[in-house]
């Protein structure tokens, strides 16, 4: 896609739909910008709400992978066990 976000084989759902929603809006927004296009301008406008909306649930996604890491970081190995740390 970009230089700072490349593409991935392991990339779908959620980001993977607002990878192609990007795509089109940069389509339409030029359509719109160079050719004066009004129905370019009115699909620019519903790709940005929906990736208002998919961003908000990427966003959640995000959030509880970062809590599964932090409880599976937080939790002690099992030879472990047993020892004082005193």
């Amino acid at each position: 896609m970009g230089e700072y976000v490349p593409d991935r084989k392991f990339i779908y759902g959620t980001e993977k739909r607002i990878r192609e929603v990007l795509a089109e809006y940069n389509e339409n927004i030029h359509k719109f910008e160079t050719k004066d296009s009004r129905r370019a301008g009115v699909r620019a406008r519903n790709n940005l709400l929906e990736l208002f909306h998919l961003c908000r649930a990427r966003r959640k996604e995000i959030l509880e992978r970062s809590k599964e890491l932090k409880e599976y970081y937080n939790t002690p190995h099992p030879s472990w066990e047993g020892i004082d740390e005193d």
